[in-house]
């Protein structure tokens, strides 16, 4: 008749020594060994500390009803300028009466409360006996980020385009897209307002062009938003006008954050644990061939000799 297993369980052997010996010596080495190692693999195999982290997100973006356009003739002192910007550009406005109307419309596509697309119209008249050669147009935002690391920031999307003929009407379709040159700090509970301010301020007394200083400034900012363009037309003709449409489109962003201290320890946690758990299988098999080969100086307590053992040490 045949016999089965239905039972079994480990015999646990137990080797000891004194407290100043080699074995002791040798059995706290491979204990520190086992905790460290995993840490000095883990960290020179990088990646260990999560340095960056990102996100996405559509963030809440407004038109502030504060832009400039600038139209230039093909006489250089004679161009189209539109705005309603600051007091500041009071003195800077010249043929504004050129700039018969101005149209914005925000539309909400997919009914989250968020604006998914901005759409300008600008209709303008142009001197008699001139062209328009170039524009550059800026408009003013209001960005906001509210899920994980809160922003609120004035920022810019700006179009330039250069006509070698004259222009009759120019359309265009672009992504606003985000743009960092360094991590947001992301702290809880407390909202990122350090661009939170008019882009169209500028120095007077510094002399210059002033687009290029409000540009120039904008350009040194750690965080900005530019268009993307998809698609551009310009139509062609000498009608003594301009149609100028601009179509923005909001999709969700890309954001780069600095991970707070928390979420760098959950990122490394799992890389450590799991080389602890494979040291620690390595440096048993090592103690195993240590102790039963009699390489340090250790009692062996076998589980049907302790009685003996607890007999001698207690006449000694």
């Amino acid at each position: 008749m045949g016999l089965y297993k239905l039972f079994s369980y480990n015999v646990e052997v137990q080797y000891m020594s004194c407290f100043l010996s080699k074995a002791t010596l040798f059995t706290l080495t491979t204990t520190v060994l086992n905790f460290i190692l995993p840490f000095i693999i883990a960290y020179r195999g990088r990646g260990f500390w999560l340095r960056s982290h990102s996100f996405y997100e559509q963030p809440v973006v407004q038109f502030t009803y504060e832009y400039l356009l600038i139209a230039e003739t093909d006489d250089p002192t004679e161009s189209i300028q539109c705005g309603a910007t600051n007091d500041s550009f009071g003195d800077f406005m010249k043929n504004e009466e050129n700039c018969v109307e101005f149209q914005v419309q925000e539309y909400d596509v997919t009914g989250d409360t968020n604006n998914d697309l901005l759409d300008f119209k600008f209709f303008l008249n142009v001197p008699q006996d001139r062209t328009v050669t170039s524009l550059i147009l800026m408009l003013a935002l209001n960005f906001q980020l509210k899920l994980v690391c809160p922003l609120q920031m004035q920022s810019l999307a700006v179009v330039n385009k250069e006509f070698t003929t004259p222009p009759s009407g120019f359309k265009y379709l672009a992504d606003l897209e985000f743009y960092q040159t360094r991590h947001l700090p992301c702290k809880q509970n407390l909202v990122d307002t350090k661009y939170n301010s008019s882009v169209f301020i500028y120095d007077k007394n510094k002399s210059g062009n002033t687009i290029d200083q409000i540009l120039e400034k904008y350009y040194m900012r750690e965080v900005t938003t530019h268009t993307k363009s998809l698609y551009s037309r310009s139509q062609n003709g000498h009608t003594g006008s301009v149609q100028i449409q601009v179509s923005v489109r909001v999709p969700e962003m890309e954001v780069k954050y600095t991970p707070s201290l928390i979420q760098e320890i959950k990122w490394a946690w799992p890389q450590y644990l799991s080389l602890v758990v494979v040291f620690y299988w390595i440096f048993n098999r090592i103690k195993k061939f240590v102790f039963n080969n009699r390489l340090v100086m250790a009692w062996e307590i076998l589980p049907w000799k302790k009685q003996q053992i607890a007999t001698k040490k207690k006449y000694y």
